[in-house]
């Protein structure tokens, strides 16, 4: 009977230590996991429009290439399902 006690107690014993734990820790996520984010959020942005950019340029020589019409960003996003227009 000990030996069940010990096997099936001491892990749902740390279990429970740990949401207990959880429950009165004061401090977010990012602070016990001593995270910060490598980029701000203007440069992610920036970045994302210049990504933007480069598809849109790609797909345009793409286009060129078969003797099709080039896209602008308008037409492109008009093209996209939810209109992202925040761009």
């Amino acid at each position: 009977m000990l030996f069940y006690i010990v096997i099936f107690g001491m892990p749902l014993l740390l279990v429970a230590l740990a949401i207990f734990g959880a429950h009165f820790y004061q401090g977010g996520n990012e602070e016990l996991l001593d995270w910060t984010p490598t980029r701000s959020s203007e440069t992610e942005a920036r970045l994302e429009r210049s990504d933007i950019a480069q598809m849109l340029a790609a797909q345009n020589r793409y286009r060129r290439a078969r003797g099709a019409p080039e896209l602008t960003l308008e037409e492109t996003l008009a093209r996209v399902p939810g209109g992202l227009t925040d761009l």
